[in-house]
């Protein structure tokens, strides 16, 4: 028998300029947000009045973000492929590309990738050097933290590159394109996979399956999928403990699923469409795993959801 769950909005950040497209939550208590003016903002999960950082990084909006393991460095791009790497404590720049082509970026584990306008994906070492610049091409070798040498793999899948996530221990990345594939890379790992998409569904994958079609890799074969969603799925994002996901849409709401169950167990109306969605990692505060969350969107705001209860 499903049972219901209760989870309760709680404080938010003030009216920001613009719509916060990004989110992610670190293992500091650091919530940092990518805005469509441009600005990465990091937060104080605990004090949401106003950011410890204001950081006009990018010319246009910032449409991906990604955060190390450990929550100290924060990699973005904007929708001109400009690609900077900051230090979240300092609020600093610590390498910038410009690709000039690029929209989906992921960084962990002393690597980075990115996807843009063609089904190549590309993976690139962090350099130990610490000089600002690259060559600017986006190809080959640049200078600084992001300008080591890597490969790139042509997919073979799609013509936009939307979205990139590594597994938890860096043994493999997952592409999603504009056409509702989603590609593995050099899968080792025993995990989900999870999608969304303007389909209104959301698709879970175990990327250790074997493709049934004969015609692919692994991971190719969806197991389940969720429906609930009235419009776009716009962010899906596994709880720490991965017994619930979260997911956000295009119409305004947020749905918490039971991953056992393939269920929904609850449903929260916002106000505006939901670009961003994540969990408070396990570690970075006092509650439980899958016990608060974040989400931000075309409110132009963070707000924050905890399970009834929580203390």
């Amino acid at each position: 028998m499903l049972q219901s769950l209760s989870y309760l909005q709680q404080e938010s950040t003030p009216i920001l300029p613009d719509s916060i497209w990004a989110l992610s939550w670190t293992p500091s208590n650091k919530l940092i947000s990518g805005s469509a003016d441009g600005h990465l903002r990091v937060w104080d999960a605990n004090e949401l009045s106003k950011p410890i950082h204001d950081i006009s990084s990018h010319p246009l909006a910032i449409s991906s973000l990604s955060t190390s393991s450990d929550g100290k460095k924060a990699l973005a791009t904007s929708l001109d492929g400009t690609v900077i790497l900051v230090d979240v404590d300092e609020g600093s720049q610590l390498a910038k590309v410009e690709t000039g082509r690029e929209k989906a970026v992921e960084g962990e584990h002393a690597c980075w990738a990115w996807s843009g306008r063609s089904s190549r994906l590309a993976i690139r070492p962090m350099a130990n050097s610490t000089e600002p610049e690259s060559n600017g091409s986006g190809e080959g070798s640049g200078r600084g933290v992001l300008g080591g040498e890597g490969k790139v793999i042509d997919t073979g899948k799609g013509k936009f590159g939307m979205d990139l996530k590594f597994s938890p221990d860096g043994r493999s990345l997952a592409l999603a394109t504009e056409q509702g594939h989603v590609v593995v890379v050099d899968t080792e790992t025993q995990s989900w996979l999870y999608s969304g998409s303007d389909d209104h569904l959301i698709v879970l994958y175990d990327v250790r399956a074997g493709s049934r079609s004969g015609s692919g890799g692994k991971g190719e074969g969806a197991v389940a999928m969720m429906q609930g969603h009235q419009s776009w799925v716009l962010k899906v994002a596994a709880s720490p403990d991965s017994k619930l996901l979260g997911s956000g849409g295009a119409d305004s709401t947020v749905k918490l699923w039971d991953v056992g169950q393939r269920s929904c167990v609850s449903t929260s109306t916002g106000n505006a469409e939901v670009w961003g969605l994540d969990w408070q990692p396990a570690g970075a505060d006092t509650f439980a795993a899958g016990k608060q969350f974040a989400i931000a969107g075309d409110d132009k705001a963070i707000t924050l959801y905890r399970a009834a209860g929580s203390a």
